[in-house]
């Protein structure tokens, strides 16, 4: 399986890292995107997924449709509890303005909302399967 793969893994420790509070990105849609969350739990990135997917949806489609958005928030929240940890749902927020008439803004997101690939893989659930472990001996 190729196409959106991601990899996380641990640092040289005597590089400065940068607080997941509020870091700023190189963004493809947008010149930057300010990405703000407490750590970077598993639970977190989740959320990010939301929110990210939202954010560029909104971008390029907002683009396709020549409306210049001036000013894009979309913040994601939820809970967890149980042993192992579940998810109790994931809740969003969109803060958008634009130069478009309020209704054509209105629009952009709620079709936005209906098209997003990341909304649409969690209410239908999808497989998720270990491809490979590997345990290493120390070094």
């Amino acid at each position: 399986m190729t196409g959106f793969n991601v990899e996380i893994s641990m640092g040289d420790p005597a590089e400065q890292g940068v607080e997941p509070s509020q870091f700023a990105v190189a963004h493809h849609l947008t010149e930057r995107a300010e990405i703000h969350a407490e750590v970077l739990s598993g639970g977190h990135l989740l959320h990010l997924a939301v929110a990210g997917c939202l954010f560029n949806d909104i971008l390029r489609e907002a683009k396709a449709r020549g409306i210049g958005v001036t000013d894009l928030r979309v913040r994601a929240d939820g809970d967890f509890s149980g042993e192992p940890l579940v998810s109790g749902g994931i809740t969003y927020a969109i803060e958008i303005a634009g130069d478009a008439p309020e209704d054509d803004v209105r629009g952009l997101v709620e079709d936005c909302e209906a098209a997003a690939a990341i909304l649409h893989t969690l209410r239908q659930g999808a497989a998720v399967n270990a491809s490979e472990v590997r345990v290493r001996g120390d070094a």
